[in-house]
């Protein structure tokens, strides 16, 4: 019997991989398939050996406090490995980790495959170097990221990007449109914060106060945002009623509502990816600690922070970045497009070129088809 180790170590790692054992499952149904992730995997059909997703941690402080079990998850992996031998050990993302496991396999002549590259175009371009050592197969989820592996002489495919096959209205717009307006003339305005509880608070104060502006224009204006299960609805209640900002929070249908929307106000980051699948017109915006700006600035070489920007090829959205994230600079190119219609079907158009970009659907199968032929 064939086997396969997948390792994937965050949410959407975890989410994306579950739709390639999915996929694998249809075109091989008696493989093994075993390794580190979450649930998502495990209801895939993944035999779960470690849940690596539920202790996930974010920034350099949290992950030296966990350093002692980091080195416990690598020892596990390559008993694993020299016990299990897969035919193949397909790594998503999450590169602190899974270099080093791609390392043990590589000693054991174990082929690994690597799906959702690390984001060496951003920022440590060097360990492309590493990728060239360790890794038989890339599977890129951006366009760009293909020439970047074939200049470097690594095996590639460009498989498509996996939110194609998942960012989709769940119901009908238009039904949602009319649900979330309760009979006002709208406009209807998505604000996106984002995920991550110092997100909310660096960023909501200010699209609060952007959104109290946008009604003052807009009487019938209406407000929602999509509230992430990893934040506090609570906190977000709370930052609301302080800046006097009536919004409903939803937590389910949120492809649905966003599609809906005339204007979206995004958090850098997947958010301004999955909003332009959705083709809706947005403003990204981001801020953070000024240590961690001066440090992102001094590492990070890109033309746009937006990741649908960077995905376009071009400034398709604005971007407000730090000092720039203003209210004043958000709300008025907000009533550029609110009040331009020509303004917002120019990023439509923009949206429309970037999912053509993207490969269009069928990621987790044409990167099961890979894994297949690596593992013979």
């Amino acid at each position: 019997m064939k086997k396969v180790m997948i390792v994937a170590g965050e949410a959407s790692g975890d989410q994306h991989a579950a739709n390639v054992v999915l996929a694998l499952k249809r075109k091989a149904p008696a493989l093994e398939i075993f390794g580190f992730g979450g649930e998502m995997l495990q209801r895939a059909g993944m035999r779960l050996e470690l849940d690596l997703v539920s202790h996930a941690v974010i920034g350099i402080v949290e992950a030296l406090a966990k350093l002692g079990k980091f080195f416990k998850i690598l020892k596990f992996a390559g008993q694993l490995l020299r016990e299990q031998r897969p035919d193949v050990l397909v790594l998503t993302d999450f590169p602190d980790l899974n270099f080093r496991i791609a390392a043990r396999a590589k000693a054991l002549g174990i082929p690994v495959v690597y799906y959702i590259s690390p984001q060496i175009w951003a920022w440590r371009k060097g360990r492309i170097h590493t990728l060239k050592r360790l890794v038989d197969h890339m599977l890129v989820v951006f366009p760009f990221e293909e020439l970047i592996y074939q200049q470097a002489g690594i095996p590639v495919t460009f498989v498509g990007h996996p939110l194609l096959d998942i960012v989709k209205p769940e119901a009908d717009p238009q039904a949602a449109r009319r649900t979330l307006l309760q009979g006002a003339a709208g406009p209807l305005i998505a604000l996106l914060p984002g995920s991550r509880t110092q997100e909310i608070e660096f960023l909501l104060p200010t699209m609060a106060e952007t959104g109290k502006q946008l009604c003052e224009h807009f009487p019938e204006a209406k407000l929602f945002i999509p509230v992430a299960r990893t934040v506090s609805r609570e906190r977000i209640q709370a930052i609301l009623q302080a800046y006097g900002v009536p919004a409903v929070l939803v937590t389910e249908n949120s492809y649905t509502d966003r599609a809906a929307a005339d204007l979206a106000i995004v958090s850098s980051g997947t958010a301004t990816l999955e909003t332009a699948i959705l083709g809706t017109p947005m403003l990204i915006g981001y801020r953070m600690k000024a240590l961690s700006y001066f440090l992102a600035r001094c590492f990070v070489k890109l033309p746009y922070f937006g990741l649908a920007n960077l995905a376009a090829g071009e400034k398709i959205a604005p971007e407000f970045l730090q000092h720039e994230f203003t209210s004043a600079a958000v709300t008025a190119a907000a009533l550029k497009i609110l009040n331009q219609p020509e303004t917002a079907e120019r990023q439509k158009r923009g949206w429309d070129k970037v999912r053509q970009r993207l490969g269009g659907s069928g990621a987790a199968q044409r990167a099961a088809e890979v894994i297949l032929r690596t593992m013979g």
